[in-house]
């Protein structure tokens, strides 16, 4: 699996990203499947001061890309925002891998 972690170039602390490089490997051991994790925190400059800090993050399981983004006033809460939705996104992609097809469909005739 390969993390990839774009932060900007001042203003952010080496807690926040060690704390999502962590939380990303949690994901990875939790579900077996993730073949790529990108993370991009960066500021918003059309929003307005109090909440312009983003996190967004891109997973990539083998057939299916899953991405969610969050903004607050803080990288903290954004990155907790964007993980714990994106665990949100893959337990959901997991059940349905367990259940039955809607309809069979066949080529061949009877």
């Amino acid at each position: 699996m390969t993390i990839d972690i774009h932060t900007p170039h001042d203003g952010l602390q080496d807690e926040v990203v060690e704390y999502a490089k962590q939380a990303m490997i949690r994901l990875s051991h939790q579900y077996k499947t993730i073949a790529r994790v990108g993370c991009v925190m960066r500021e918003d400059p059309l929003i307005s001061l109090p909440e312009n800090k983003v996190c967004e993050i891109k997973v990539t399981i083998y057939g299916e890309n899953l991405f969610t983004h969050s903004r607050t006033d803080r990288y903290e809460s954004a990155v907790a925002e964007a993980i714990a939705h994106m665990k949100n996104q893959l337990s959901l992609l997991a059940s349905r891998e367990n259940e039955l097809p809607d309809k069979v469909t066949t080529t061949v005739k009877v």
